[in-house]
């Protein structure tokens, strides 16, 4: 436990790529003795502390790492802004049981929070000292990054890869930064319920506003398809999307329907009461032990879009199987999709549709332009 502690795996893919992922432990005190528990500082009984999977195995408290009475969502249902971590032994335990669950499951649905990027350099809302582990002075190996620019975590990866071996079957995020997407993840998987950076037709929902129709029916068959909830980052302080933990939870709790839900992240939440499985850590480590616990493929090749080439018009031109109003055809019928500088565009879904715009620029790995960027009027409410 004492001193600074690395975590260094290294895993090969192909014979001329070698990925080097490195994670520095928040250091824990050489005697155990001496740190402060969560049991110590909050009125927490077993439930709070490891969700109830966990209730009479003798699993250690989670270590307070760093101690904060501000609360973590101001104006929102949140706790304390307090930070834990587990212990090495309670850690192993817990991710045998995250394992388990999700072998178990039929159908596991991920619900994120801004808790999943901090790694990737993107600032949460919750952290709330200024030695957080999670984006303070002790936030370890994070560089703060422009969101467009930032790069996916491991967590983000690791995602990617339980989807390709089909564990994970749909991902519900609140992030708005596209890096499931970057990480490999398939966008018709993903529902960026709270708008997304990159979609025009998705604009970022303010906190006051109106989710998108489309997505939140979307997200409301999920809510009640999925029997497993692996829910990462977020407070849980109360918004309507929370609705995907507190449903599959209470018909575990209520009903023992299903397999309920698994919180994980630095901070306790308001629904912790209803976890099957509650995991203080960071993400990005959960993440790396659950992989090999699973011994799950590996893949940190960033997203690389391909067409076969018989549908390359031309630079930026391709020939795509939908209508002009957006909806694709099963009719084998293809149209001219002309992505190139100044070429005009129109929206033909979200809030925005009907909506006209224009190409700005295409990607350019020579000026690390990954995407093409393009220009609408402006489509959030407010």
């Amino acid at each position: 436990f004492g001193g600074t502690h690395n975590f260094v795996h290294t895993l090969s893919f192909t014979e001329d790529t070698e990925h080097l992922h490195s994670f520095q432990v928040t250091p824990v005190p050489s005697d155990v003795g001496d740190v402060s528990r969560m049991n110590e500082i909050e009125e927490v009984d077993e439930i709070d502390m490891h969700g109830h999977y966990g209730v009479g195995k003798g699993w250690n408290a989670p270590i307070n790492v760093t101690f904060c009475e501000d609360e973590a969502r101001k104006g929102y249902t949140s706790m304390k802004a307090h930070e834990y971590n587990e212990d090495p032994v309670t850690l192993r335990a817990k991710v045998k049981a995250l394992a388990e669950l999700i072998k178990l499951s039929e159908h596991c649905v991920a619900y994120t929070g801004a808790g999943i990027s901090t790694a990737s350099g993107i600032d949460d809302y919750a952290s709330q000292a200024k030695t957080s582990v999670a984006t303070g002075t002790r936030a370890v190996g994070r560089k703060k990054k422009s969101g467009l620019q930032a790069e996916p975590s491991f967590a983000h990866y690791t995602m990617a890869s339980l989807e390709k071996a089909g564990f994970l079957k749909h991902w519900v995020q609140q992030n708005h930064d596209g890096l499931p997407q970057k990480a490999g993840y398939p966008q018709e998987k993903l529902n960026e319920i709270h708008g997304a950076w990159f979609d025009p037709s998705n604009p970022v929902v303010p906190m006051s506003g109106s989710l998108r129709g489309d997505l939140y029916s979307w997200m409301k068959e999920e809510e009640h398809a999925a029997d497993l909830v692996l829910t990462m980052g977020t407070s849980l302080c109360g918004m309507n999307a929370d609705r995907m933990v507190q449903t599959a939870s209470e018909k575990f709790v209520q009903n023992g329907t299903g397999l309920g839900s698994v919180i994980i992240g630095f901070q306790r939440t308001a629904l912790d009461k209803l976890a099957t499985l509650r995991i203080f850590h960071r993400i990005d480590e959960v993440m790396l032990l659950l992989a090999m616990e699973l011994s799950l493929p590996l893949s940190f090749s960033p997203y690389s879009p391909t067409v076969d080439p018989q549908y390359i018009i031309r630079d930026n031109v391709f020939s795509v199987p939908y209508r002009k109003n957006g909806k694709k055809t099963s009719s084998g019928k293809r149209i001219e999709w002309n992505l190139s500088t100044g070429a005009k565009l129109k929206l033909t879904g979200g809030p925005g549709i009907g909506f006209e715009g224009f190409v700005v620029s295409p990607p350019d790995n020579r000026k690390h332009l990954y995407s093409y960027v393009v220009q609408f009027p402006v489509t959030r409410e407010g």
